[in-house]
């Protein structure tokens, strides 16, 4: 395993928000994450730390499942962050014009193997844990697409595995 592919592991709420800020700091226009794993997983706790990483305000940062999506300005962009859970499978998103989205922000969807991306690049994380209400998260990254992003992922990884 290379360290962009060697999963990572948090233990509470804040660590998993302060992953996400390390990722944020590295997020440009035209970025396209999708967050993948079951309700309670941290996905929304990953997004708040990634807009908090990008210079935005994190406790705006609520789970858009109700309005499906909502931006937060960030130092230089916008990320524009989406929850595709209530349209499920099949979803179709071409309604949010995701290629205007990019051209000034770094979209971030949660539950985006609901919809067809594969006109976009694409880096996934998945995120596993919090069985029987402990905290402990394994995230992984799945696909990456954005050299950044990998980079800074590779980052985390040795960071973790230094003594």
């Amino acid at each position: 395993m290379t360290p962009a592919t060697l999963p990572l592991h948090t233990d509470s709420p804040e660590e998993t928000e302060r992953l996400g800020a390390a990722l944020g700091t590295v997020l440009r226009p035209g970025d396209v994450l999708v967050l993948e794993g079951p309700l309670g997983a941290g996905k929304t706790c990953l997004v708040r730390g990634l807009v908090a990483g990008a210079g935005g305000d994190q406790a705006a940062v609520r789970s858009p499942t109700f309005v499906l999506h909502q931006p937060h300005q960030a130092a230089g962009l916008t990320v524009h962050h989406i929850d595709l859970y209530r349209l499920g499978p099949g979803a179709s998103i071409e309604v949010l014009d995701l290629d205007t989205l990019l051209l000034d922000g770094a979209v971030v969807i949660e539950w985006g193997g609901y919809a067809d991306l594969s006109g976009f690049d694409v880096s996934t994380v998945s995120i596993a844990g919090g069985d029987h209400g402990d905290n402990r998260r394994v995230l992984r990254f799945e696909q990456p697409a954005a050299a950044r992003l990998v980079e800074a992922w590779a980052s985390l990884s040795r960071a973790a595995a230094a003594p």
